[in-house]
């Protein structure tokens, strides 16, 4: 019988994933997960059938980490506080959200906020703003569009922004396209 592997695949996912997020994708490979492991490769490769499935791996918990953040403040069906944990994530992810929102490739497709959190999100937008579906649309785009500069700034580490500078710069913005798509 052979000896019973000490390292386990979700051993070898969190080590990963821990390598991901501190250094980015590129860090992670064979060699350096073994050695982060102390291990020898065999043990990555019994659990994966090669580099491309453990990233597989990896790019749908960073997609999980993203989505569970996100779908917690979507609750609160508010645009702006949806936009500033956006932010957020990005300040404190900086690799997860680089990966997921600022690198080209079929891998990496807009990761967002539920189709039906959205819904409900624009829904209280022509609510709290007196908006047309359309117009509260319009906000929601435009209001995403500035906080996505934000976030990719603070991932970046050209920006550094606390919680309450966030919440006013983005505040701010909302009130300021509401005010221009009233006034048509």
């Amino acid at each position: 019988m052979p000896p019973k592997q000490r390292i386990t695949r979700e051993m070898i996912l969190e080590r990963s994933f821990a390598m991901f997020c501190k250094e980015g994708m590129e860090s992670v490979n064979a060699r350096s997960v073994a050695k982060a492991l102390n291990c020898s490769t065999q043990p990555i490769f019994s659990y994966f059938s090669g580099m491309e499935d453990l990233k597989n791996a990896l790019d749908q918990k960073a997609r999980d980490t993203f989505e569970i953040t996100m779908t917690d403040v979507a609750k609160e069906k508010s645009l702006v506080a949806c936009c500033c944990a956006y932010v957020r994530f990005a300040a404190e992810q900086p690799c997860i959200f680089s990966h997921l929102f600022m690198c080209v490739g079929d891998r990496n497709a807009m990761v967002r906020i539920s189709d039906a959190s959205c819904k409900d999100i624009i829904a209280a937008e022509c609510a709290q703003e007196g908006l047309s579906e359309e117009q509260a649309h319009e906000v929601y785009i435009r209001l995403w569009t500035y906080a996505h500069g934000l976030a990719s700034m603070s991932a970046i580490r050209r920006v550094t922004l606390d919680d309450e500078s966030v919440l006013q710069r983005v505040s701010q913005m909302h009130d300021a396209i509401v005010g221009h798509i009233k006034r048509g």
